[in-house]
């Protein structure tokens, strides 16, 4: 469990942000790097990753990005892949500030994980809003959105919106690892054995074959953004005793 008062911001110089580093190697990440960026008023430079896909998150704010060769709107709710060496740049137009969460995968300097078994669409799809995204049951309270994948062209993440109420899962365990950042709500992780409180704004490490489940606290129900390598189903797990 990564609290965000425990990773403080840095500032981004010439960009118009700051970033809080939330997820890498330090917890034992090896195919994701998870970061949250604040973006004041104004515009980025512009920005490409040369090796690393990026799969983005608006968590707040309105604003728009350049990316291959079109615009995009971006608010609450878009999920924003680009592809490694494709530069973009991201505008605020105001008055509040622009927050994103982004998961790079393979971090930089790390070999790119194993890639998926269904195909991965040539032609790739750079925004996806969560609204319009059906929604897809995996298991009796908890439910899921696609958003990023193999059918968007992206060869090393899954990236979806999960809803959790009640208890949630019963303990289980996945094959890949998972960046998990909370959205709104409160719960509890329980990861082998050891439970922990979790509310917006907190970011969770799953490592792969590690028992675990995610439970909601409370009358809203706990929503995350969930990013995991190799890609696959949200639902696929091997579901372990009580």
């Amino acid at each position: 469990m990564i609290s965000p008062e425990d990773r403080p911001e840095q500032e981004l110089p010439g960009s118009r942000g700051w970033v809080r580093l939330m997820i890498d190697a330090h917890v034992g990440a090896t195919n994701l790097l998870q970061r949250v960026f604040r973006y004041r008023p104004g515009r980025t430079p512009q920005l490409d990753n040369d090796s690393s896909e990026d799969v983005m998150f608006v968590v707040e704010g309105l604003g728009t990005v350049d990316l291959g060769t079109a615009s995009f709107e971006l608010a609450p709710g878009t999920g924003v892949f680009v592809p490694p060496g494709v530069a973009y740049a991201i505008e605020n137009p105001g008055p509040h500030d622009l927050v994103l969460v982004s998961v790079l995968s393979p971090p930089p300097g790390h070999p790119e994980p194993a890639h998926p078994e269904e195909p991965v669409t040539r032609t790739p799809t750079y925004t996806v809003r969560e609204e319009d995204q059906p929604v897809l049951a995996a298991g009796e309270d908890r439910s899921f959105r696609l958003l990023i994948d193999p059918r968007r062209g992206c060869r090393n993440v899954t990236q979806f919106v999960g809803y959790i109420e009640g208890s949630g899962a019963r303990p289980h365990r996945h094959r890949y690892e998972e960046a998990v950042a909370i959205l709104d709500g409160e719960g509890v992780v329980e990861i082998d054995g050891d439970q922990h409180h979790v509310a917006r704004g907190w970011s969770v490490f799953l490592p792969p074959g590690i028992p675990h489940r995610i439970s909601g606290s409370g009358l809203e129900a706990l929503r995350l953004l969930g990013v995991f390598s190799p890609a696959g189903s949200p639902a696929a797990r091997e579901d372990l005793p009580r």
